[in-house]
């Protein structure tokens, strides 16, 4: 059954380290299913095949699909520092591993197909996505359908019918003794739910229940939140306010120079040098913050993807100006980020963060309208205020295409993270005075996700149209 967006696996994390959530947090995750299922024999030999027609063909390399894998199936978490090393881990560890690109056929852009083998000899195969901001899928595990999003404690049992036993056929149903069994512990930090459950879903359930209970746009986070997760609301805001103490502990982190293959190494420093800038203190640090989450992210430090990590400066790095200029404290910054997180709830389940699926605009774009949440969230604003302030930042940014130059996670990330920033500020600022949105953010999110699936498949994070393909980008390969 599908599950509902949860605000610390879909929205606001994962924590990780890496250049692309949907590449190498997804591949870690993937990964750690696929050690499991191996057992006790741990993989010896492996193979990950992509179509030539998929977006991985062009980026598993550059966007950290390779060592994602190989973080996973070493056991390493979504935020290991030893991710960047991961192939040489793998050779330490006797892994034999190879990655091919051929013609399989039309499928998600972000399927990965694996071949692989325990030190046993046994031979496993099955199929897995990658569906945005750090979610996964498997879809079908050694020739059977499936449906595992990491969430679960899962138990599967393949059994050859075909075999006699001697047992009563109520006995075999129990103790399945011609079977085999694997076991999966999840490996997203909120399990899903059995019986799926949230009290609200939709832009107009929110704005109801607000009214009717006169309660603010975080709050009704927290009560999602808790309900999804089942989660106490103390729980929920101690779990966000965490996030704020990652993000902390990340701008302290000392700027890497170590990465040799930057295009844009530490610009942060730029701007903080920088006395010469229009609109004052308060747009210097919008400016530095994004920069220096988008530096910490291409520098293979620990950063908070929300929602995605081509996206991550963006909310994290608004709401850490938003606290320099208005005096907010941890509880403050964790409550614009529960708001923003609301709202990027209803982008995950109505429409994507996946680049792959709707270009740009599913992740600078999604962020924006996550942006605009908090900053009105910030002023004090109504939860109707802060959705109208979400649809009026999603509507002037439909059609942002993903074309990333060398394929790497940085140009144009960077400029379009600042730009989704101050896009944000200022339809808060347009919500707050009263401007009308016109579009109810329902009906907006409807609309963005169908401009975003009619952007054509080279400008979808393939590396095939747009800046990707000018002369400079492709001297980079």
């Amino acid at each position: 059954m599908k599950q509902y967006p949860s605000i610390f696996n879909d929205v606001i994390g994962p924590v990780m380290v890496g250049q692309s959530s949907s590449h190498t947090a997804a591949a870690v995750r993937i990964g750690n299913i696929i050690r499991q299922l191996a057992g006790n024999s741990p993989v010896k030999k492996i193979r990950f095949s992509f179509d030539k027609n998929s977006s991985l063909a062009t980026t598993y390399i550059s966007q950290g699909s390779e060592i994602g894998l190989l973080g996973g199936l070493l056991g390493f978490e979504t935020h290991d520092k030893r991710i960047p090393d991961a192939c040489k881990y793998a050779k330490e560890a006797g892994i034999d591993y190879s990655f091919e690109v051929k013609e399989i056929g039309p499928g998600h852009p972000n399927t990965y197909y694996v071949d692989f083998s325990s030190a046993c000899g046994k031979q496993f195969n099955l199929t897995a996505l990658s569906t945005g901001g750090g979610m996964i899928e498997i879809i079908d595990f050694m020739g059977f359908p499936v449906s595992i999003d990491g969430g679960f404690y899962e138990t599967l049992i393949i059994r050859d019918n075909t075999l006699k036993n001697e047992k009563s056929e109520e006995e075999s149903s129990i103790t399945f003794p011609d079977a085999e069994v694997y076991r999966i512990k999840p490996v997203l930090p909120v399990i899903s739910q059995l019986t799926p459950s949230v009290p609200f879903i939709t832009a107009e359930e929110i704005i109801n229940y607000a009214e009717k209970n006169n309660m603010l746009l975080w709050e009704l986070a927290v009560l999602y939140e808790s309900q999804r997760s089942s989660m106490t609301p103390d729980a929920v805001m101690k779990k966000m306010k965490d996030i704020v103490d990652v993000l902390k502990i990340s701008l302290d982190t000392p700027d890497n120079d170590d990465i040799k293959d930057r295009i844009l190494p530490n610009q942060w420093r730029l701007m903080e040098a920088n006395n010469k800038i229009l609109g004052g203190s308060f747009n210097k640090n919008v400016i530095k913050y994004v920069t220096r989450f988008m530096d910490i992210k291409t520098s293979m430090g620990v950063f908070v993807a929300a929602p995605t990590a081509g996206s991550c400066g963006c909310v994290s790095g608004c709401v850490f100006a938003l606290a320099g200029e208005l005096g907010l404290d941890d509880d403050g910054m964790a409550k614009a980020l529960l708001s923003a997180a609301l709202a990027g709830v209803l982008i995950a389940h109505h429409s994507t963060f996946s680049s792959e699926l709707c270009g740009c605009q599913a992740e600078c774009g999604s962020a924006s309208g996550m942006c605009a949440a908090a900053c009105a969230s910030v002023l004090g604003a109504s939860a109707k205020t802060c959705l109208a302030a979400v649809s009026m930042a999603l509507q002037n940014i439909f059609g942002l295409v993903c074309d990333p130059v060398g394929n790497k996670v940085e140009v144009p990330c960077l400029g379009k993270n600042v730009m989704a920033a101050f896009n944000a500020i200022a339809s808060a600022n347009m919500a707050v005075s009263g401007y009308d949105e016109v579009i109810p953010l329902d009906e907006t999110i409807a609309a963005f996700d169908s401009a975003g699936r009619a952007i054509q498949r080279e400008l979808r994070c393939t590396g095939l149209g747009g800046l990707s393909i000018t002369k400079t980008s492709l001297e980079m390969l």
